[in-house]
């Protein structure tokens, strides 16, 4: 893919990022820091943060790492509460973790769907609340979700991932009302059909119950988007480095599409 950074646009922000250790988080921390801002990583997997972070000075970035289970109201707390410690601010939040288990209704279990909550919708609510506290006292802040095309549009077998995305939409359009008058800006972008390593255990998922091969799953999935095939983390990362500039200042409330004309 062509590299479309602006060198520079981010200096001197601090970006934090849920999620940042795979996937579409792992994309938005390296375009962040391509575009010279200072990228804070967190995710639950620690190898996957060592592989961001190799990535970032790769490319003479500037980032740090923190462990961090987005169901964990006290970790999270205890995280935000160094990172405003040391940089004394947060600039922009990606919050970019997620999951996915898709089953007929009357089979999800209710680990299952309490699990698809904690990680998609109340994680945003837990990690939102400190990091914004700290936007409204700079009056300045970015707060882009990374949701899902089926927080828009609802698709059978994925009643608890639909209605936790919905929610996390509902989250941007009132939280976005709520702080329009304070610098402060939040969008969610809504990708579909996205080339990570959820969508290919959603994949594999799928195949194994239906006893199909896996490229048949993928090719079917290649022939239903318009554009003609999955998209990449690196298309969404795009849209987030966008809506945290200065071209998107009135730009909130939103729910982004990115989704190959689905």
């Amino acid at each position: 893919m062509k590299n479309y950074t602006c060198k520079d646009r981010f200096k001197d922000y601090v970006v934090l990022i849920a999620g940042g250790g795979n996937g579409i988080g792992q994309a938005c921390a390296v375009r962040f820091a391509q575009e010279n801002a200072l990228v804070i990583n967190c995710d639950i997997d620690e190898n996957g943060l060592k592989e961001t972070e190799d990535k970032i000075k790769n490319i003479g970035g500037l980032s740090t790492n923190y462990k961090m289970d987005v169901s964990d109201k006290q970790e999270i707390k205890n995280v935000v509460g160094k990172i405003l410690d040391q940089y004394k601010k947060i600039d922009v939040l990606i919050y970019s973790a997620g999951c996915v288990k898709e089953n007929a209704f009357d089979e999800i279990s209710e680990d299952e769907w309490l699990w698809q909550m904690d990680i998609n919708l109340n994680g945003a609510y837990y990690l939102t609340k400190p990091v914004l506290k700290n936007m409204k006292k700079n009056k300045f802040g970015k707060i882009i979700y990374i949701s899902s095309k089926s927080g828009i549009i609802a698709k059978p077998r994925r009643s608890a991932y639909s209605a936790s995305k919905f929610g996390l939409n509902g989250l941007t359009q009132a939280l976005a009302l709520e702080v329009a008058n304070e610098g402060i800006t939040v969008n969610s972008i809504c990708p579909s059909r996205v080339l990570t390593r959820m969508l290919k255990q959603v994949f594999q998922d799928r195949a194994n119950k239906f006893n199909i091969p896996y490229e048949k799953v993928k090719e079917e999935h290649d022939q239903s988007v318009p554009i003609g095939r999955l998209g990449y983390p690196e298309e969404i990362s795009g849209v987030a480095a966008f809506l945290a500039s200065e071209d998107a200042t009135y730009i909130t409330g939103q729910f982004i599409s990115v989704s190959g004309g689905r």
